[in-house]
């Protein structure tokens, strides 16, 4: 019996299934497997070989539908990703409330009056309502469409484009390695990260501000005084070539989840990212600083120029150790790639080779 397409097979269909019952239905299903190839051989007077193991896998079913019959009604977010949804739902309600609590505390500092102080409150719940609908709408959408790009697994269109079912092949499995299986909590948040990045740095960049009140007392965030961007026009100046990388990955990530597995096509993809992602960073590294904070304007927060000085070199240290590591991290996983690509018997098809 050729256990290796068997273990394969049973583990594509288990990825597909709810961590609670995956090890007894993925038990099951290779207890039926097993006496299907019993009573074939039986039949055919013949022990089991990997061609009769094929005809048994594919009459069998591609592993998604399959999967899909345990799985049952369709969900915006469907048992497969409600955990990880409810995880990254946890942290973004931490974060918000965090937020919420420091913005709160900054303005009941400066309220003069009971009365104005009970305003100050009904508006913070205000905007922690309004900004909790946001980011719960925003985070379902996200998961939707993840929802729907692994529900899309097994098919394809025609010239029309219309969809069309593509007739599953078990010899794919042959393909199928450990390393070039996606891991799902990863792309997904991955996808969550990315999306993220564009919402803050295009439309909210204010939130990284800094400011001072007419009391001396200093703030990082959004707040009633001027504020100065912690980053400067130099960061902004990526940004738009950030947000190209952000949306590649997206989109990347959004076909790995669908096709299940890394092959040729993808691999090259990423590591086409990961140069793009190596050239912003070298140009930040060569550019200006991309901190508009200055020794000038913190002194009068910190109360002493010297200290001020030592605050903004050490930030901008972190920045540029944080951009050579991140080009470091970058040229490993493209190294990882051409490995694993190399590693790859079937190199030359660029599609549809896991």
């Amino acid at each position: 019996m050729n256990t290796n397409l068997i273990d394969n097979y049973v583990s594509e269909i288990g990825r597909r299934l709810p961590g609670r019952t995956r090890k007894d239905i993925e038990a099951e299903i290779r207890s039926i497997l097993q006496d299907m190839l019993e009573e074939r051989s039986q039949k055919a007077g013949k022990p089991v070989d990997e061609e009769m193991t094929l005809q048994v896998l594919k009459a069998y079913g591609a592993p998604e539908k399959v999967a899909a019959t345990y799985l049952g009604e369709r969900y915006l977010v469907g048992p497969r990703l409600y955990p990880t949804f409810k995880l990254v739902l946890r942290i973004v309600l931490v974060v918000i409330g965090v937020l919420a609590a420091i913005g709160l505390g900054i303005a009941l500092g400066h309220a003069h009056s009971p009365q104005n102080a009970v305003e100050t409150v009904l508006t913070a719940i205000g905007n922690f309502l309004t900004s909790l609908w946001t980011s719960l709408g925003i985070l379902v959408l996200i998961f939707a469409i993840i929802e729907w790009a692994l529900y899309q697994e097994g098919s394809k269109a025609d010239f029309k484009g219309l969809p069309q079912e593509k007739e599953w092949d078990p010899r794919s499995l042959l393909r199928s390695s450990p390393s070039n299986q996606v891991k799902l909590g990863e792309t997904i948040a991955e996808i969550v990260g990315a999306c993220i990045a564009i919402i803050i740095f295009t439309f909210y960049p204010q939130i990284l501000g800094f400011g001072i009140f007419s009391n001396g007392n200093w703030y990082i965030g959004a707040g009633n005084a001027v504020a100065t961007p912690l980053l400067s026009p130099a960061f902004f100046h990526f940004v738009p070539y950030l947000t190209v990388v952000w949306v590649l990955t997206i989109l990347l990530d959004t076909i790995l989840l669908r096709l299940g597995h890394w092959n040729v096509l993808t691999r090259f993809c990423a590591i086409g990212i990961k140069i793009i992602t190596i050239g912003i960073a070298a140009a930040m590294l060569g550019g200006p600083s991309l901190l508009a904070l200055t020794a000038a304007s913190l002194s009068p927060a910190m109360g002493s120029a010297d200290a001020a000085n030592t605050l903004v070199n050490m930030l901008n240290l972190f920045i540029r150790i944080a951009l050579w590591l991140g080009i470091f991290g970058s040229v490993v996983e493209i190294i990882r790639a051409i490995v694993r690509m190399v590693g790859n018997e079937n190199l030359a098809p660029l599609i549809g080779k896991g």
